[in-house]
């Protein structure tokens, strides 16, 4: 009978110590799970702060060649302007030297 308690006693003992060491094993691999699930989240925010940041690049070119393109427009009609006033220019004055050789010839 002493046997028998002794008995139970040391496989309760080691009962109880299995039931800590399955829960010493559970909050391993919780933590385990965890520092995983920690490390994919900082690599995805990795990841996308780095897309977010060739994105912005890419929208600053894009605005720059943009503004550049319309520069070249705006110079490209104020040059078409300054040609043809001074084509009406031209124009005006081979009138006016027509006109006056005309009357000088009257």
């Amino acid at each position: 009978m002493i046997l028998s308690m002794n008995e139970k006693r040391a496989l309760l003992k080691r009962q109880k110590e299995m039931e800590e060491y399955e829960d010493e094993m559970v909050r391993r691999y919780a933590k385990q799970q965890q520092d995983r699930a920690d490390e994919i989240e900082a690599q995805k925010a990795e990841a996308e702060a780095i897309k977010e940041q060739i994105f912005k690049q890419l929208e600053a070119e894009e605005q720059r060649r943009r503004a550049e393109a319309e520069f070249q427009e705006r110079l490209r009609n104020e040059l078409y302007d300054q040609e043809s006033e001074e084509a009406a220019q031209a124009k005006e004055r081979a009138e006016a030297e027509k006109r006056v050789r005309v009357r000088e010839e009257l």
